[in-house]
């Protein structure tokens, strides 16, 4: 699942393409561990070894698969259908499973990027992008973003790039803005 390149307009190409953080998976790979050491514990050495107790032994075996698959795998699903996209003319967000949710972001569009990390993000890298838009709901937040800061520097490149397309030194933006900056000399 995640992001077909059918999508793709005419001339449209993949700057980079993502998953969240592998840091979104520790808490499901922790409760996967406990609940395999708790069934084991109860299994071979709480519940006792005697026919009259198997009802226990495969409730406590029912209780750890449903633990697993409600904390563990669903996470997992969730991660690997959840994708972030940048192209040289939009910046794409896909996620879900059951009920999938797009979200398409015109470059042009995109006014500012930022990024927030805490502590353990930065030892990761792994981090919040923060993209202000110039529509009613200005910030979009992409949480757990693989290489923030590169990813930033992407977008950025993208929005700079777009700048200069834009405005060309030859036309009358482009004169008025060196004028305004001072660089302009007429000869």
């Amino acid at each position: 699942m995640g992001f077909n390149k059918s999508e793709l307009a005419s001339g449209e190409y993949v700057i980079f393409h993502a998953r969240a953080h592998w840091i979104v998976l520790i808490a499901p790979v922790l409760v996967f561990a406990v609940s395999a050491i708790c069934w084991l514990v109860f299994w071979f050495k709480v519940i006792p070894d005697q026919s009259g107790w198997d009802w226990l032994r495969w409730a406590v075996l029912v209780l750890a698969a449903a633990a697993i698959v409600i904390w563990t795998v669903a996470p997992f699903i969730r991660w690997a259908c959840r994708t972030d996209t940048l192209t040289n003319y939009r910046l794409i967000s896909r996620e879900g499973v059951f009920k999938r949710t797009g979200r398409d972001i015109p470059m042009d569009r995109v006014h500012a990027v930022s990024y927030e990390q805490t502590l353990i993000e930065r030892l990761l890298g792994a981090g919040t992008l923060q993209v202000q838009t110039a529509a009613q709901q200005s910030d979009v937040a992409l949480d757990d973003v693989a290489h923030v800061k590169r990813r930033q520097l992407q977008v950025n490149e993208q929005l700079l790039n777009r700048d200069f397309e834009a405005v060309s030194p030859d036309s009358e933006e482009g004169r008025a803005a060196e004028e305004a900056s001072g660089r302009f000399e007429d000869e």
